[in-house]
């Protein structure tokens, strides 16, 4: 009887082991749970310290006028566009319901204003945005930029010459959220201003965002 009673005691007391290895197995992934929030709070404090990621829309502008050449006249090689008349409109709209703060960085690869002041980025050479400006575009609202604008704004101090030179580069969005970014592209040919148009081209083209990371310092306020 009192083996009985020992045996049925030492069957209790490992259940209650087995119980308790339970209990805390069972435990343990709360226990682990307050470090891995840690990492939701981390990206705000590195916005701070690192930097943070944002949308990037890399719009493309072709503006100006490319005249046909003189009589008599030839040039080396390729014009860096066909005789013509181009103009680029860029279309930014935001769909979120909140408003957003926009960097827009203007980079000139082309700029034809005249024989002695004439700007040409040919590989190896490069450039880096000539300037950046900030704006705040509300919810649910859209702007736009054209050539004209584009000018004024890389160029304020100089106002936008007639006929416009041949003028191409980029102009780049950046975004913490998602945004809407057109481009209208249209040109007429031949590049003669006086003469009407034999062609006009239009094509629209949606920029797609990409992800990048923006070191901490490396844009204005």
């Amino acid at each position: 009887m009192l083996r009985k009673h020992w045996v049925l005691g030492l069957l209790a007391a490992q259940v209650v082991v087995f119980l308790l290895l339970i209990s805390l197995f069972l435990r343990e992934p709360a226990a682990n749970a307050a470090p891995l929030a840690a990492p939701a709070e981390a990206p705000q404090a590195q916005i701070a310290t690192h930097g943070q990621y944002v949308w990037s829309y890399a719009a493309k502008f072709v503006c100006g006028y490319q005249r046909t050449a003189a009589a008599g006249q030839t040039t080396p090689g390729e014009p860096v566009v066909k005789p013509g008349n181009y103009a680029t409109e860029i279309n930014i709209h935001n769909p979120n319901y909140k408003q957003v703060p926009l960097r827009k960085k203007f980079l000139v690869l082309v700029n034809q204003l005249n024989p002695q002041n004439s700007l040409i980025v040919r590989e190896p050479a490069q450039v880096g945005p000539t300037k950046i400006i900030t704006m705040t575009l509300g919810p649910d609202y859209a702007t736009m930029d054209d050539c004209n604008n584009l000018w004024t704004l890389t160029y304020p101090s100089t106002p936008v010459p007639t006929p416009m030179p041949v003028f191409i580069g980029y102009l780049v969005v950046l975004s913490p959220l998602e945004l809407d970014v057109d481009v209208v592209y249209t040109s007429n040919a031949p590049g003669d201003l006086a003469t009407p148009p034999t062609g006009i081209s239009i094509d629209v083209e949606r920029v797609t965002g990409k992800r990048v990371f923006v070191p901490f310092g490396a844009l204005p306020n």
